[in-house]
């Protein structure tokens, strides 16, 4: 294979799932082959405990032989690939331990980002593909609400790169009320309101629970990111689904069209941290970007910048 259509790959270990991605790029633009998303829940009880658990663990590893096995067919080598782990290990106690235990087994790096950096990629990656009208003249505040964190960045005379502990299967699991969710997030919230920027700004949203909220709005039976990349949501729609969702028993939320079952359970929780989010900090609406950190660190290894 030659350079010009040399194939590259990057995975996301998250706290919810993993996200492998296999793709080209050409002219820094990159062109995606193979896209794949396995639930394994790695960070779940990291928010208790401190530790991912050894299932957790067995079930990442798994997941992670199986996405480079299919990767290896699709002529991606395991060199060629930008691997990345965030808030769930990260925080855990046996983080660094989970990291050496993949390299030992499976042969794979696994590069831990810090908060900043995870907001800086998710910021990147998710203006790649954004039309301009998105973002001229405006002060683009982009949002990335995971599993265990959600990520804040945007530029006003300086950088801002805010990371908080508010990620849709944490808060599922400590149970935060809408209250509580919202003093977590006044700090932030406040900076953006407060902004001394004369442009109007616009929010972007990336990750499961934006992508997944327009899917729901889209009433898609199977995931397009062709039509949820660049939906606009408005405040009220996030509340409605929030509140609704909330309401619901999970059996219920499974029924919903645009819904991954596997999802079904900390959904609201995600949604919730979105409505507090945008009615704090006076954003009406969002945009949905299909592109975020996992796009961005392919890119990044393509070029030679991935350390």
């Amino acid at each position: 294979m030659s350079d010009e259509v040399k194939r590259w790959g990057a995975i996301d270990i998250g706290s919810n799932s993993i996200r492998f991605l296999v793709a080209t790029v050409r002219k820094r633009k990159l062109e995606p082959i193979w896209t794949e998303l396995e639930t394994t829940r790695l960070g779940h009880a990291v928010g208790l405990s401190g530790l991912l658990t050894a299932e957790a663990i067995e079930r990442t590893m798994i997941a992670l032989q199986k996405g480079l096995a299919t990767m290896e067919e699709l002529s991606v080598s395991i060199d060629r690939v930008a691997a990345f782990a965030t808030s769930a290990v990260r925080e855990a106690s046996n983080g660094l331990i989970f990291c050496q235990k993949v390299q030992d087994q499976i042969g794979l790096t696994i590069n831990v980002l810090s908060g900043e950096r995870e907001g800086r990629l998710s910021y990147e990656g998710a203006l790649a593909l954004m039309d301009s009208e998105v973002t001229d003249n405006k002060v683009p505040v982009v949002i990335d609400i995971g599993g265990g964190s959600a990520e804040v960045v945007w530029y006003d005379q300086r950088w801002w790169r805010k990371s908080l502990p508010l990620g849709a299967l944490r808060v599922t699991e400590k149970k935060w009320s809408k209250e509580e969710i919202g003093q977590i997030w006044h700090p932030v919230t406040s900076l953006i309101h407060d902004s001394r920027s004369e442009k109007a700004k616009t929010l972007i949203g990336v990750g499961g629970t934006v992508t997944t909220l327009g899917a729901m709005i889209l009433a898609l039976p199977v995931y397009d990111p062709d039509r949820v990349h660049g939906t606009i949501i408005s405040q009220d729609q996030t509340k409605y689904y929030a509140e609704t969702l909330s309401a619901m028993d999970g059996e219920e939320r499974k029924k919903i069209a645009g819904l991954q079952p596997t999802r079904a359970d900390i959904i609201p929780a995600g949604l919730t941290v979105l409505a507090q989010f945008m009615e704090q900090a006076g954003f009406n609406s969002i945009v949905i970007s299909e592109t975020d950190l996992l796009h961005q660190a392919l890119l990044e290894k393509a070029m030679g910048r991935w350390t």
